[in-house]
């Protein structure tokens, strides 16, 4: 049994015009070539030399430039030449198959990918990126028969969507391509789907922490930026690294980090400033600029010439080449899926507060006396509802809490044991307007639960997910994910702090008989902006005085009314719907 690894090679749209022998394989990345950095990881698990995939035609310059970069490559090969190639290897071989366009953001680890590699393990594995989009969800409306919107369903990409983008890397069995005729080798995503339909098991990995999608420039630049920032700056000046050969004119100066490759020229005058590659024998010209820029292997940047935020290639007439400027705000500048900043909060531009921090150290030690205390009375509730119906004394329902981290937040049980089965049937009958469900007289609570739910005894082992740091005395209603998922910058700035036992929204909220999902929107981000110790001893008391929220408090009791009363006036001339919605049902 052998491990052959294979890397594809593009040519993505901002090197469509270049010299022939340059690719993405080829492009400079840190001291050495992408090709170099793919070579390193397929050492991690493989002794044998890597075969180039060209999804091109290959030139003999490229052949040669190939063979430069990596004297131990194999072959260099037009994709659709890799099958007539298989004949000769053995049917326990494998090819571990990899897309240059798609690295993965925390580093190429193929280490799981290719254990247990023996008879008893023959399907093909992909290591996959899900798909993913800036605001991190994914809404689709669904119709009726007559074509009448029915229902627009939002999914979030870290939980409830699970479709695959693009494929990394590909572990393919050599036996499983005998039976699957013309392979794709020229696309992973297309090899998947058509294994896939010749019946050859397979499993997906998904990558964690997002890839760069390097067909798009602002994503190469983002990678290298981090290969330069990366690395320790050797001799030089200016924080530069120079290999053998390089040479920097004493006016020329270097800013910031800065890798010079071997045989690269930095002329009288010229600026080169970080973070930046300067690639294999390129030439920077007197009195031009190079800001955080990647200049191809060879390239000759003209004299007096300025370039910001590029990757620069030498084209075919020996002028440098460029596409369109790379937009700083490109999506594909960060990890795909990564955190999306909440521009309903960011406008609160304060000094962060050693509150949270105090809070969290605090309260545990709180919770534990209140839990002293009250262990007479926990242990008489404890019993009725033991003795009052069949099932557990408490009742623990996965809630998100923290950064949307899943806990379960503990209760006395007070319904019957198959309640989340009938709350189904009784869904028309929903009282609330938002995702929340409450009946009026729901069947399913037990005597007992009709005793303590309105006293609200029956939240009082939450002080136990206050003692565990899962939960806060005050902070927003600790919610399950198919309640959070209605409204995004709701969900993320909710998330933002520990949910709590009561919140502003419990003892300010006064709409209940008609539904007031749009005041626990607007409570609950009006609560996050404004946390403070005054705040969280004022709504603890207003708790007490109205028994659990049995009636509302003025908000201005809470919170000063330029807190709140300014913001939403200014709001309304923002242009933001939203925010002015959430303003209004306030």
């Amino acid at each position: 049994m052998r491990l052959f690894p294979v890397a594809l090679d593009f040519r993505p749209p901002y090197l469509a015009d270049s010299a022939s022998d340059i690719s993405l394989l080829l492009m400079p990345l840190g001291h050495g070539t992408l090709l170099d950095y793919l070579r390193t990881s397929f050492s991690a698990v493989t002794r044998n030399p890597p075969i180039v995939l060209a999804n091109f035609l290959p030139s003999s310059e490229y052949l040669a430039a190939i063979r430069k970069a990596c004297p131990t490559v194999e072959a260099v090969l037009p994709a659709a030449d890799l099958g007539r190639r298989l004949g000769g290897y053995q049917p326990s071989d494998w090819l571990l198959i990899t897309d240059s366009r798609q690295l993965p953001v925390e580093g190429l680890d193929l280490q799981g990918l290719v254990t247990n590699l023996d008879s008893a393990s023959r399907w093909v594995r992909h290591l996959v990126t899900l798909e993913a989009t800036v605001a991190g969800t994914q809404e689709c409306v669904q119709f009726d028969p007559e074509g009448r919107v029915s229902r627009i369903q939002r999914y979030y990409e870290d939980v409830t969507w699970p479709f695959a983008s693009g494929v990394t890397c590909s572990l393919v069995p050599v036996a499983c391509t005998q039976r699957a005729g013309n392979v794709p080798f020229h696309s992973l995503p297309d090899l998947r789907t058509s294994l896939a339909g010749q019946g050859v098991a397979s499993r997906d990995a998904p990558i964690t922490g997002g890839t760069f999608d390097l067909s798009h420039e602002q994503a190469f630049l983002t990678l290298c930026e981090r290969f330069v920032l990366g690395m320790s700056p050797g001799s030089g000046s200016g924080g530069a690294t120079r290999a053998t050969g390089a040479e920097v004119h004493p006016n020329a100066r270097i800013l910031g980090p800065v890798i010079i490759q071997e045989n690269a020229i930095i002329e009288d005058g010229a600026t080169v400033a970080g973070p930046a590659v300067v690639g294999r024998g390129a030439r920077i010209g007197r009195n031009a600029l190079v800001a955080q820029c990647v200049v191809v292997p060879g390239t000759r940047v003209a004299e007096g010439t300025s370039h910001r935020h590029r990757v620069l290639a030498e084209g075919r007439d020996g002028a440098v080449t460029a596409g369109p400027p790379a937009n700083a705000l490109d999506p594909f500048a960060a990890p795909l899926g990564g955190p999306v900043a909440l521009l309903d909060l960011q406008e609160d531009r304060r000094r962060p507060s050693l509150y949270p921090t105090l809070k969290a150290w605090i309260e545990p030690l709180l919770a534990l006396a209140v839990l002293i205390l009250l262990s007479p009375l926990l242990l008489l509730v404890a019993v009725i509802v033991k003795l009052e119906s069949k099932g557990p004394v408490l009742y623990g329902d996965k809630r998100e809490g923290l950064g949307g981290r899943v806990f379960r937040c503990w209760k006395f049980r007070t319904m019957i044991v198959d309640a989340d089965a009938r709350q189904r049937l009784l869904l028309a009958k929903n009282q609330m307007d938002g995702p929340q469900f409450k009946l009026e007289n729901d069947p399913r609570v037990t005597r007992t639960g009709r005793v303590l739910r309105p006293l609200s005894v029956d939240e009082l082992p939450q002080f136990f997910n206050v003692l565990f740091g899962q939960m806060s005395f005050v902070g927003p209603r600790p919610s399950p994910f198919r309640e959070n998922q209605m409204c995004v910058p709701w969900r993320e700035g909710r998330l933002s702090v520990r949910p709590g036992i009561t919140g502003l929204w419990q003892v300010c909220r006064h709409d209940r008989s008609i539904g007031d999902f749009h005041q626990w929107i607007y409570y609950d981000l009006l609560y996050v902006r404004n946390t403070s110790l005054l705040v969280d001893l004022k709504i603890v008391l207003a708790t007490i005085v109205t028994l659990g929220g049995k009636w509302s408090v003025p908000l201005d009791w809470i919170l000063s009314r330029n807190k709140y009363h300014d913001r939403r006036r200014s709001r309304r001339g923002s242009g933001s719907d939203v925010s002015q919605s959430l303003a209004r049902g306030a």
